[in-house]
């Protein structure tokens, strides 16, 4: 159930999410946005990759480069745009994970925290929050143990913000099918059991 203006984009690699991300915040927000970047530069081809997303987006966006702690960085500004775009919180949970990475109790702690902070933070400035996530439960179990970990933690927080969220999308192929409208309750699916 949704209880705040929240918008959650999942997809796979090259699915198209971060762009029908951008372009839903532009369309909702105009040049009023602020671009909540949660990517580390750790090698020369993730700044590649972060450089061209500064490319690709509005320049008269604000940008807030948050790796850990998105939710309180928002709750704490005293004044935002009405649309809110973070890409991504697949990254965001990776450097939660990997800040805790011998201790992985803490590790979800703090992706629950995140979670609950982002989700108040949005109600706090009755701010439109577009989340672009990736959906990594889809593939093969990872081999290591790190990877399990990281694929559930990615999970929870997808399936924890889409009860959050109005309207949840699906990206495949570059098309965004609305889970929300589709999506089916225990209930109605036992009813339709022959």
């Amino acid at each position: 159930m949704s209880s705040s203006n929240i918008v959650l984009v999942l997809g796979g690699v090259r699915s198209g999410k971060s762009r029908f991300g951008q372009e839903l915040a532009q369309e909702l927000g105009a040049d009023d946005v602020l671009f909540v970047a949660t990517a580390e530069s750790r090698d020369g081809e993730m700044a590649m990759r972060i450089e061209r997303h500064r490319q690709d987006r509005p320049a008269a966006w604000i940008t807030l480069e948050q790796p850990l702690g998105v939710g309180d960085a928002i709750a704490s500004m005293k004044s935002i745009p009405n649309v809110i775009l973070l890409d991504c919180l697949t990254l965001l949970v990776s450097n939660i994970l990997l800040k805790h990475h011998d201790d992985f109790a803490a590790a979800e702690a703090g992706v629950r925290a995140e979670v609950a902070s982002l989700v108040t933070s949005v109600q706090h400035h009755s701010a439109t929050l577009v989340i672009v996530s990736g959906e990594v439960g889809m593939g093969v179990v990872p081999e290591s143990s790190l990877g399990r970990q990281f694929r559930d933690l990615l999970g929870w927080a997808n399936q924890s913000l889409a009860r959050h969220a109005s309207a949840t999308y699906l990206m495949v192929a570059g098309l965004a099918v609305n889970a929300t409208r589709i999506a089916s309750t225990v209930k109605e699916a036992a009813d339709n059991v022959v």
